[in-house]
């Protein structure tokens, strides 16, 4: 991730600085699977982590947290 201040950074140096740091590094492609959508609950709200056609992600809160998951 980087911000309007640095330089952007290539792939290869984003995650050498993450696992520099510790933080664990997952590929979006492998979380997201072939749908290009994940579920994520967080405490008892859930979001959606999406690829959008400009290849960007975009995290969303769900409004209706009855349902859990992402069904197939």
């Amino acid at each position: 991730m980087t911000n309007r201040l640095q330089p952007e950074l290539n792939q290869g140096q984003n995650a050498a600085n993450a696992t520099q740091t510790g933080v664990p590094v997952v590929d979006a492609n492998e979380l997201l699977g072939k749908r290009g959508v994940v579920a994520i609950m967080h405490g008892r709200d859930e979001y959606r982590l999406t690829r959008t056609r400009q290849n960007k992600l975009l995290l969303t809160k769900c409004q209706d947290n009855i349902g859990h998951g992402v069904s197939s």
